[in-house]
């Protein structure tokens, strides 16, 4: 029993050595399998930078490099066209590096999982709409795929950027729905709940080309002849009824049913 054995395990066994390929794959498994020798170099960033571009907005969402991974996201970016990096939670590498390749960085950090207070919301449109040449409209110019392109992280890339990118697409003419929704499947897990609720229930479309300023998500829209027309035209509407109401019952007499009416 104990020769069989053996017998059997030397057969098994006693195939040839495998010898390993200079990839240090054993020869015998390259055989076997397709395993690639070398992972392409854009293959990790297609999952850490998510591509978020509509008409001539385009943005980058990522997580936060580090100053070893800063050469990496660098050259990365370069390939992608960046102009500016939003730089939204504490600085973990030196801006410096970025600055001295003509990639602007802005530090607007602001607390995590939150929502954008107002001034980083006005300073974040004002990017905007500068880079892109327009916000609201559309230069007449511009051709898909051009441009300039705003990077935005946070830390994980998950909340604080996708929540003012997200803002962004709804003053572009982007339903607040629609806009979650084209950002969550390009980035995906991004936005929580405070944050989707804030798009979706409060954030209204505020922003004004030439401006530079925004009221906050409680401001008005931005005005146009039309809207002031309409305005005008309730309010009279309003005042009418108002005063209508006032007559019926500053003139109506009491009855007795009004007047056993405690």
């Amino acid at each position: 029993m104990s020769a069989t054995t053996t017998t059997t395990i030397t057969t098994v066994v006693g195939v040839q050595p495998a010898t390993v390929s200079d990839a240090g794959i054993p020869e015998n498994v390259q055989n076997n399998r397709s395993i690639p020798q070398k992972m392409p170099a854009c293959i990790p960033f297609a999952r850490i930078m998510s591509t978020v571009e509509f008409r001539n907005l385009r943005f980058v969402i990522l997580d936060c490099p580090t100053a070893n991974t800063l050469p990496m996201y660098l050259a990365e970016m370069k390939n992608r066209g960046v102009t500016d990096v939003v730089r939204l939670c504490e600085p973990t590498y030196d801006k410096t590096i970025l600055e001295d390749s003509d990639i602007k960085v802005h530090d607007w950090p602001f607390k995590d999982g939150g929502i954008p207070p107002t001034s980083i919301l006005n300073n974040f449109l004002a990017l905007c709409d500068d880079r892109f040449t327009g916000l609201v409209t559309m230069p007449k110019d511009y051709k898909e795929g051009t441009g300039p392109v705003i990077a935005v992280h946070c830390v994980a890339g998950l909340g604080r950027a996708p929540v003012l990118v997200t803002a962004a697409l709804v003053e572009a003419g982007m339903a607040p729905l629609d806009a979650v929704e084209f950002v969550r499947r390009r980035r995906r897990g991004a936005l929580n709940s405070v944050q989707l609720n804030w798009i979706v229930d409060s954030y209204k479309r505020q922003w004004k080309k030439g401006s530079k300023s925004v009221g906050g998500f409680l401001s008005k829209r931005p005005s146009s002849p039309q809207l002031e027309k309409d305005k005008d035209a309730s309010v009279h509407v309003s005042l009418s009824l108002k005063e209508s109401f006032g007559r019926v019952f500053r003139f109506r007499k009491s009855s007795p049913v009004d007047q056993a009416v405690v």
